[in-house]
């Protein structure tokens, strides 16, 4: 159903796009410039799924496949559209993209970077109006991380009208651009199950937090997790799964409902770290921390003193400073005239006890921008 449904929202793209392109006069010189029916080549990822596109690599086998980056006839300015830095998730992400400034300098890359958001993480016009402003003001190129999967399309369809490069850094996959670089939603939701089921004894019962429903990282996570006990242990049952739209005190509100309705719950996976510690601050108040685990995803600095603490049982760090990272050499790759993968996975590990004192370099083999 859900295939059905991405097919008949890029059917009505690609109409869009065909009467839009209409016939041309003499003057007409669009066809040296992408066009929307271009971009939309990615419709194969939309129509597999992000998640399951079989054209998909790790970012480290990107990098051996490609070589070292190519340096630029030019400086480069570049934009990076992020979502709400309320979310430390996304202030991490600014942080990361910021930092590779340096060392793609000293390697003869030039650019500068401008990183914005929204004003939270509802706000889909408030983000739109970031993104216009970056094509108004002709950066070369963008990087995005959309709040919907529809919000940033007529900025998105601007941009390509104005030959403006883009990649996407995590959350809504777009059919119009090229390539996207962002965790693996499934696989986090699938090493929290198997987290899960191995430290709550391999049966009992389980409840998911969701994120918005509109973004499908959320879905994923929440479908991941669920599905995983589905196909692997029946014995786990999920009993409940309830949207608090990235909002902590709505994870608070929710789980404070749980601990009185379902009082032999063993643990609760929340689609990000903002709801696990709303979760938990809940869990806390009806006096069953020994009882209940509380398992985030992405690994916020919040997360990890709570992991220190033996408060949060664990988190899956997709780790968004090196993601941005990651989306910013891929963007410049993709600029430079290398054929670029459509989708490329950042690493991500779970991380718990046994690993918080770990770097996070150590962890995902982080070598930085040079031969890796």
């Amino acid at each position: 159903m859900k295939r059905k449904l991405i097919a008949a929202i890029l059917v009505g793209l690609l109409t869009v796009t065909a009467v839009g392109c209409g016939a041309k006069t003499p003057a007409d010189d669009s066809k040296d410039k992408p066009t929307i029916a271009t971009e939309l080549a990615a419709a194969d990822v939309a129509e597999q799924g992000f998640d399951y596109y079989d054209g998909a690599m790790q970012y480290k086998d990107v990098v051996d496949e490609l070589g070292p980056i190519p340096k630029l006839d030019k400086e480069l300015k570049i934009g990076y559209v992020c979502k709400a830095f309320e979310n430390e998730f996304w202030r991490m992400q600014k942080e990361g993209a910021e930092a590779a400034l340096k060392p793609m300098n000293d390697l003869g890359i030039k650019y500068t970077i401008d990183v914005r958001a929204a004003q939270g993480e509802t706000d889909e016009q408030g983000q739109l109006a970031v993104l216009n402003d970056m094509i108004n003001k002709k950066y070369d190129g963008i990087l995005m991380s959309p709040i919907s999967e529809g919000n940033l399309v007529p900025g998105i369809e601007n941009a390509i009208k104005s030959d403006i490069a883009m990649t996407v850094v995590n959350d809504a996959f777009m059919p119009h651009i090229g390539v996207t670089v962002g965790a693996w939603h499934l696989q986090a939701a699938e090493l929290a199950a198997e987290w899960v089921n191995k430290n709550i004894g391999g049966e009992g019962t389980v409840a998911i937090v969701q994120g918005l429903p509109k973004a499908p990282p959320a879905r994923t996570r929440t479908e991941g997790f669920k599905n995983w006990f589905a196909n692997n242990n029946p014995k786990v049952e999920v009993v409940a799964i309830q949207n608090a739209d990235w909002d902590r005190m709505k994870a608070k509100e929710v789980v404070d409902i749980w601990m009185k309705q379902y009082p032999d719950l063993k643990a609760i996976y929340a689609n990000n770290d903002t709801m696990a510690m709303g979760a938990l601050e809940a869990v806390k108040a009806a006096g069953k921390l020994e009882q209940v685990l509380v398992v985030g995803t992405d690994g916020t600095s919040e997360a990890r003193k709570s992991i220190k603490d033996g408060e949060l049982a664990a988190t899956v760090d997709s780790f968004p400073y090196f993601m941005s990272q990651i989306g910013t050499e891929m963007l410049i790759r993709k600029m430079a005239g290398q054929d670029v993968p459509k989708v490329i996975y950042s690493p991500q590990a779970v991380i718990d006890k046994t690993n918080i004192d770990v770097q996070a370099e150590e962890i995902i083999g982080w070598t930085g921008f040079g031969e890796k």
